[in-house]
């Protein structure tokens, strides 16, 4: 913060915003090679995990089972993690979350992706928005990032599959497709 506009905030009787934690972002992770020498293999982009002023912290709860909280909170109810585990090949785990309560009669329900940043941070990279279904696939775009099937209901046994791409800011359908319906 500038001492000009921190002596502005104290003499008009405020008091300095709280300072941030800086977000500490691993470039690179340590493996070993063929050989068996230590090597530092660099991480995929972690640029998404820079916007800080977009994260959130999700920590799991015991109550209720499996529950978990998230900070601030959508307002959505009860919240699970319908997946957990790498999306973009980094050490720390993504989420996708299923907010329960939203349910509708379709069985659809408000579902989060959420790339992890590691010490309980998260940035949101779709959604919530409602989804029969998110499916984390093992195809990985150019970019690194795993390809997520988006399954919404068209009717009782019918279903829209569409593929949700990571553009570097956030997952969205891939060119050319028709997007979910909102």
């Amino acid at each position: 913060m500038r001492p000009s506009l921190l002596l502005a905030l104290v003499a008009c009787g405020g008091a300095p915003p709280p300072e941030r934690p800086a977000v500490h972002v691993a470039t690179a992770r340590a493996s070993f090679s063929s050989t068996g020498a230590l090597v530092a293999e660099p991480l995929r982009d972690p640029a998404p995990c820079t916007r800080v002023a977009e994260l959130v912290r999700i920590e799991r709860v015991s109550e209720p089972e499996n529950g978990i909280t998230l900070t601030p909170d959508p307002g959505m109810g009860q919240k699970s993690i319908h997946f957990e585990g790498s999306l973009n090949g980094d050490r720390f785990p993504d989420l996708i979350l299923s907010f329960n309560d939203t349910m509708g009669s379709t069985h659809e329900c408000m579902s989060g992706v959420y790339l992890g940043c590691g010490e309980g941070e998260y940035l949101p990279v779709w959604g919530p928005e409602y989804a029969f279904d998110l499916k984390v696939t093992d195809t990985e775009t150019a970019n690194g990032y795993r390809l997520i099937q988006h399954i919404s209901r068209a009717g009782e046994f019918e279903a829209i599959v569409t593929d949700l791409h990571f553009d570097g800011q956030s997952y969205h359908p891939a060119p050319g497709e028709t997007p979910p319906r909102p």
